[in-house]
């Protein structure tokens, strides 16, 4: 697995789940040239999404894009979990990943029969995902080395922490790694990363697909302009809480788009979304009117 998989925002609108949003979103993303799509993650809301919701989102996924599919099965009810999986393998997944088992703080005992237990659902790969600034407990290097000494079936991490010394410590497991930090796509391809897995691939899908090939041909002027700009884009949501700052970005840079599911994430106002669109505008990019 590699290249550019979108860490995909999944829409609402009057309480439900937005799937003319969704459909049009992954249409348009492929479109654009991304290899692969990341649902119920952190940007799709994915710790809030009922198990319905999760199969009405991937239906219309897999009705709108050809492209590989990993799906984060993380819940906090396991016969939940149990059911994404199916869910996974149903709609076709190349991968599952998953969160550490999270609000108690698991030692490693914990991530070890939580991951051996998940791998004995499925014959899919297992990707970990490390989020520690999330959950509050950063799967290191050292750790998944342990794991995979033991015999846990893991194919490869997600790692969002933005510290390329740790993706070049997973790198030298010989695992698959992904990036999940958007300023530091660039510099962890360059250590030995196979990809991404994006939320701003949401919003700039044609700059991250331009990045990716200006780095497979060497051109490394040319990508890192890219990931700057991509960089400076994200600042500009960088204090506002929960996710909507992307989904703000997609319907200022797009098209029509629903917002976060509420109560539990909260729509940015619209004095926000002014500040926004005027950042929008200093780097030089044209919001929607």
């Amino acid at each position: 697995m590699e290249g550019i998989f979108v860490a995909l925002a999944i829409p609402f609108k009057n309480g439900k789940l937005d799937e003319e949003s969704l459909a049009r979103h992954v249409d348009s993303l492929t479109k654009a040239g991304v290899d692969g799509f990341y649902p119920f993650g952190t940007t799709s809301q994915g710790p809030y999404l009922t198990l319905e919701e999760r199969r009405e989102a991937l239906e219309v996924i897999s009705r709108n894009t050809n492209r590989q599919l990993m799906v984060h099965v993380f819940s906090f009810n396991w016969q939940d979990v149990v059911e994404t999986v199916r869910l996974a393998e149903k709609y076709g997944a190349v991968a599952i990943s998953s969160i550490p088992p999270t609000y108690y703080r698991p030692d490693y005992e914990t991530l070890r029969r939580y991951y051996e237990k998940l791998s004995q659902l499925t014959k899919l790969p297992i990707f970990i995902y490390n989020i520690p600034q999330n959950t509050g407990f950063n799967v290191t290097p050292d750790l998944i080395a342990r794991l995979l000494s033991d015999g846990v079936k893991i194919a490869g991490v997600k790692d969002s922490t933005g510290d390329i010394t740790q993706i070049m410590g997973h790198v030298r497991l010989g695992i698959t790694v992904l990036n999940g930090a958007d300023s530091t796509i660039l510099p962890a391809l360059m250590v030995g990363a196979k990809g991404c897995i994006s939320a701003m691939a949401n919003v700039l899908p044609e700059v991250m697909r331009e990045m990716f090939n200006d780095f497979r041909a060497g051109r490394l002027q040319s990508a890192m302009e890219k990931q700057d700009l991509i960089a400076k884009v994200r600042e500009l949501i960088r204090d506002y809480p929960g996710v909507d700052g992307y989904y703000r970005l997609v319907h200022l840079l797009r098209y029509d788009f629903g917002t976060v599911k509420e109560p539990y994430l909260r729509p940015l106002s619209e004095a926000e979304v002014q500040k926004l669109r005027d950042g929008l505008i200093r780097l030089g990019l044209k919001p929607r009117v």
